[in-house]
């Protein structure tokens, strides 16, 4: 891909929605269904009828068209839609990293419960390394070494046992990072809790100074205005 346009360039308001469209075709941006859609129902994309793959799909795409944002009596608030199957982005963000993203807007107590549960089962994920399977067969194996021969009862038990943690190390899902880390050799280190500061408000001020004053008194004010600019 392409370096994005400087927005100082004289034909900036023409080449940059045009750079921000080919970014949002070539990573994705547009949902297209896929088996990834229907891995949590019985049935296949193939098996599927158009209708049905957009009733079935649990990324709930298509997503109903919003004319314009509002907020319902529950204190719901719905962003501006025009494209039932465009995936949330920013046009700052998606220009400037050139992926694939997915921004949501967390505007209410019940949904910012269920977003952070998400992300916190998420980055959480049990990470079953091959060593910590194998320290568990061999526990296992020896623990049963102390109580001599084994019923049938037990035999089949343990070989269920094995079976299991057997499908457990063939079958888990795996990151980007942790392919990339096992192809080239690094392993499983610890490291210290310590991050770089990055001053959110100050790019913001950057990107324009107009909506996103620099001395903003009022952290939700800006972040409000954010949300707003780049939905609609």
């Amino acid at each position: 891909m392409d370096r994005p346009p400087h927005p100082d360039n004289a034909n900036f308001d023409v080449t940059w929605p045009q750079f921000l469209r080919e970014i949002l075709d070539s990573s994705g941006q547009v949902h297209e269904h896929n088996d990834t859609c229907y891995k949590k129902t019985p049935f296949s994309m193939m098996s599927l009828d158009p209708e049905d793959r957009d009733r079935l799909c649990r990324f709930n795409y298509p997503i109903d068209l919003v004319p314009e944002s509002f907020m319902d009596e529950n204190g719901k608030i719905s962003l501006k839609r025009d494209n039932e199957r465009v995936v949330g982005y920013n046009p700052t963000i998606s220009g400037s990293f050139q992926c694939n993203t997915d921004l949501k807007f967390v505007g209410s107590g019940l949904f910012g419960f269920a977003v952070s549960l998400y992300m916190t089962l998420y980055a959480a994920k049990s990470d079953l390394s091959s060593a910590v399977i194998m320290s568990a067969l061999a526990a296992a194996t020896k623990a049963l070494e102390k109580y001599g021969p084994l019923s049938d009862d037990e035999e089949r038990c343990r070989k269920l046992l094995l079976k299991t943690l057997n499908q457990i190390s063939a079958r888990r899902e795996l990151s980007g990072q942790q392919v990339a880390c096992a192809l080239l050799g690094i392993g499983n280190h610890i490291t210290d809790a310590r991050f770089a500061v990055f001053h959110w408000s100050k790019l913001l001020s950057w990107i324009s100074a107009t909506e996103f004053p620099p001395y903003a008194k009022q952290t939700q004010d800006v972040f409000t205005m954010y949300v707003f600019s780049f939905s609609d």
